[in-house]
């Protein structure tokens, strides 16, 4: 009898990055009106591509500690996006504008799906979309707090969107994005810490397309697309 596979990483770790399934929330301090929702703008006008390291962390409606995670992300606005699971199990996530596509090694399987399908108005758009927030999102500056310039996001089709709100910490002068937070539809908030950020790297193409590996299962749609 062969030996039987690991644990893959939940599921639920994974649609919640789509979701992207993003706590406890401290006071605010008030900073200047706009200023949060100033930085990021700026943001979105300074920062084409990153790399980071990232810790992500899923915390119930009760407070429990229900996964912890982390990796490397890589991001070329618009729309392409890497997430590579290291541990505690490989996982990960690809997108390229046309499909996005969800790695299993240890279950050997792939689920694809198409980009708009797969992201539509998910938290995913915070950090890899155009930057046009105000057509898909109520947007609301938090000032500060740790440090950090906060904003929020309320989806206005929230049915649509499959999240309640998102959060975005950003650090001023320069500019870096540092948290990203988001409570999904049940209650559960996920909260990501990114840390080793390089800036604007000259990404190469070949890093939001995936080949899976012979003997691979492909589902989902458009599944013969790279």
């Amino acid at each position: 009898m062969s030996e039987p596979k690991r644990k893959p990483f939940p599921r639920k770790g994974r649609a919640a990055l789509l979701a992207l399934s993003f706590l406890l929330f401290l006071p605010t301090t008030p900073a200047a009106a706009g200023q949060a929702v100033d930085l990021l703008e700026r943001f979105y006008e300074r920062i084409g591509s990153l790399h980071a390291r990232f810790e992500q962390q899923v915390v119930t409606e009760s407070g429990e500690v229900q996964e912890e995670s982390g990796g490397e992300v890589w991001i070329q606005r618009p729309d392409h996006f890497r997430w590579d699971y290291k541990t505690p199990y490989p996982q990960k996530i690809i997108a390229n504008g046309r499909t996005v596509k969800f790695y299993d090694p240890d279950m050997q399987q792939v689920t694809v799906r198409s980009y708009t399908a797969g992201v539509g108005h998910t938290p995913s758009v915070v950090l890899a979309g155009s930057g046009d927030l105000k057509r898909h999102f109520e947007v609301h500056d938090r000032g500060r707090e740790e440090g950090l310039y906060w904003v929020e996001l309320v989806p206005k089709t929230p049915r649509e969107s499959g999240f309640r709100s998102a959060r975005v910490g950003l650090e001023a002068d320069p500019v870096r994005l540092r948290r990203f937070h988001f409570q999904d539809a049940f209650g559960n908030r996920t909260r990501i810490r990114f840390r080793d950020i390089q800036v604007n790297p000259e990404l190469d193409t070949s890093l939001f397309q995936f080949q899976a590996p012979p003997g691979t299962d492909i589902l989902g749609e458009g599944s013969q697309s790279k």
